[in-house]
């Protein structure tokens, strides 16, 4: 049979989450059914180099529409990356030389009304909430929409993650180097964008170790402004700078070598794969709960389960990085089935075959596969459950 021509494509192939998921898609799509190109429309970045070693050719267009529309041409299905809304003239070109199939993982849950939004066949969106809040907003607009949105989360590469994991002797050591032995380590690894961290993560750190002396806080992606504010606060000489990296190895090393994850984003996250990949390593995660901005962190931390979601409130955030401190047996049990979490909801290889099912049913392609289908349509159940999310916060009462 012959092979299905797959674009899959984005703005650009830096070290953002977008790019991940993208690189993600292009690896594990099933070679002996896909023939997959990866094409950058305005930029590369650091990622062209990780793709091109997977053995997937990578196309930078430099902002090239007539470029785009040979490959466009040439190709059944075309998977677009992008925030939701869509470029005029970009998706011009894209509805004149359209395949068989557009597919858009939306990313920021956004849409603009366009009549170019026909082309698009099923948009995807990264997290059960985003979604909710999208056919809130649209609810007005043409009942086919609910027909076109579905859910699939971002996958996780948990394999790599786990094949990558550092031994116990190399965590060592990097605490060695870092003079972090017998400290409580709290963590953060995220882009180096205010936007992408809640200050509210320092002033309840600093908090937190008044009453831990041997606190440490392991930062990855700061920004002249948080800098400015852990001296403020007094607590710049607790805190180990460390810049972000494509490495996965090397991060995962500074994951293994926390006690708690602290995810706080100022903005909320559409899916948060930062919180996933520390889920995977088996840290705990305590997160923030952002009603009124993006707040796909909550959905993918089942509070008291595999991790726990807290009101944003520093005292809330000190009360519960205290109670993960002194009870170690609980960090352990929540790590597990964070572990276990990811697995059964996020694993790379189910996410990307699912894609691969709606494709091959789309196109009346001849299949067989065994892996769950994690698609989800949109239904009342999914906004009670995300309404029941928003009030099962972690408070001090419960300890």
């Amino acid at each position: 049979m012959n092979k299905i021509k797959i674009i899959e494509a984005g703005n650009e192939l830096g070290l953002g989450g977008t790019e991940y998921a993208l690189q993600l898609y292009s690896k594990y799509l099933n070679k002996e059914y896909f023939e997959v190109t990866v094409v950058a429309f305005r930029e590369g970045g650091p990622r062209v180099t990780l793709i091109e070693e997977l053995g997937i050719p990578v196309v930078v267009l430099n902002r090239d529409l007539k470029k785009l529309a040979e490959l466009l041409q040439q190709t059944d299905v075309f998977h677009w990356h992008g925030y939701g809304t869509l470029d005029p003239e970009f998706f011009a070109v894209v509805s004149a030389n359209k395949p068989k199939l557009v597919i858009q993982t939306n990313v920021f849950g956004a849409y603009k009304p366009t009549p170019l939004y026909d082309i698009i066949d099923y948009d995807l969106y990264i997290s059960r909430m985003i979604l909710v809040r999208r056919m809130f907003y649209d609810q007005n607009l043409p009942n086919n929409f609910a027909l076109k949105r579905k859910v699939l989360p971002y996958p996780v590469d948990i394999h790599h993650i786990e094949n990558l994991s550092p031994r116990p002797e190399q965590v060592q050591r990097f605490k060695e180097q870092h003079g972090l032995q017998n400290s409580f380590i709290v963590g953060r690894i995220g882009r180096a964008d205010n936007a992408k961290f809640d200050l509210i993560t320092l002033d309840a750190f600093a908090k937190f170790a008044h009453k831990v002396n041997n606190a440490r806080f392991l930062l990855v992606g700061s920004t002249p402004e948080i800098i400015l504010h852990a001296k403020e606060l007094k607590i710049f000489d607790q805190l180990l700078i460390l810049a972000n990296t494509p490495n996965l190895q090397t991060l995962l090393i500074y994951y293994r070598c926390m006690d708690v994850f602290l995810a706080a984003s100022d903005f909320g996250e559409t899916f948060g794969m930062v919180i996933a990949e520390a889920m995977t390593a088996g840290i705990p995660v305590v997160t923030v709960s952002t009603p009124k901005k993006d707040n796909a962190q909550i959905e993918l931390v089942d509070n008291g389960k595999t991790g726990l979601v807290v009101e944003r409130h520093i005292d809330q955030i000190v009360d519960v990085l205290y109670y993960l401190y002194v009870n170690e047996g609980y960090r352990m049990i929540l790590s597990a089935a964070a572990r276990q979490k990811v697995k059964e909801a996020y694993n790379a290889e189910n996410i990307i075959g699912s894609l691969e099912q709606l494709i091959f049913k789309h196109l009346n392609v001849p299949h067989r596969d065994g892996r769950s289908y994690l698609l989800e349509e949109y239904s009342q159940e999914m906004v009670n459950n995300y309404i029941l999310r928003m009030s099962d916060l972690w408070v001090t009462n419960e300890q």
